[in-house]
């Protein structure tokens, strides 16, 4: 039986997916979403997705579209918005639609508004949203967690036990596949930069330099896909496959992907 949603600091959680050429994996990362925010729908919270559209130029926007008409079709509470950008930045796309968000929310507080992003290769837990709710009701500005690898099939068995230790080993990594914040927060901060990669970790900064109350979750992991074709420069997959390079420049790699 799910839990009745009546919230004192929130009123309306919305996430933000990005979508560069994505058809093969959009659909189930779209369907872990419906689950996400069905732990929600019982409630009184406003709800909304923002699919943004960067530079797409295969049928991702259709499967989006279809996404939206399904949801419809079952009277879900969860409203979608599709936005387009033409410049294949991820940053960019990110801002876009937490704009759109904020925008369609304009009348309400955004201290009482929850943004979270996912990436549109990757697939959100089931508790995603009501763990980022709980932490923002006692308080938290800012929540972020780790990923899971979904396939390993193109990487050695080796590739993948390296890329698992020194990844563990890492103490609180930064992904834009698994972040949340509160909207008033993130407009102080300058929300996300208009970067190709590493716009994630460029937020997390400013929003750790701006004294925001942070919660890292180790628990609540999004599986991401192991692709070898990155889609960002200098992002997830490509620290991946760094991992089939010398163990020289995988450190240094590694170090300054973690590091942005």
């Amino acid at each position: 039986m799910k839990r009745e949603h009546t919230s004192a600091r929130t009123l309306a959680v919305g996430v933000v997916v990005p979508v560069h050429n994505e058809q093969e994996l959009l659909g189930s990362a779209l369907a872990s979403l419906t689950e996400a925010f069905d732990e929600l729908s019982h409630g009184s919270l406003l709800l909304r997705a923002a699919v943004v559209m960067d530079a797409c130029a295969d049928v991702s926007e259709e499967i989006a579209r279809e996404w939206r008409v399904a949801l419809v079709r079952r009277c879900h509470p969860l409203a979608v918005t599709l936005a387009t950008s033409s410049a294949h930045n991820v940053g960019r796309a990110r801002a876009l639609g937490c704009a759109v968000l904020l925008n369609r929310w304009s009348r309400i507080d955004p201290a009482r508004i929850w943004l979270a992003t996912t990436d549109a290769d990757s697939r959100v837990p089931r508790d995603w949203l009501t763990t980022q709710l709980a932490q923002h009701e006692v308080g938290v500005d800012h929540w972020y967690g780790r990923v899971s690898v979904a396939d390993w099939s193109e990487y050695s068995g080796d590739a993948r036990s390296r890329w698992q230790s020194e990844y563990e080993n890492e103490s609180q990594p930064i992904h834009g596949a698994n972040l949340g914040f509160n909207a008033a927060t993130y407009l102080a901060a300058g929300g996300f930069e208009s970067l190709d990669t590493g716009e994630d970790r460029a937020l997390h900064r400013a929003l750790v330099t701006l004294g925001a109350l942070s919660h890292y979750d180790s628990a609540v992991r999004v599986v991401t896909s192991a692709r070898r074709q990155a889609r960002a420069p200098l992002g997830f997959a490509h620290a991946l496959d760094v991992f089939r390079s010398a163990p020289r420049l995988r450190a240094q790699v590694w170090a300054e992907e973690t590091s942005r």
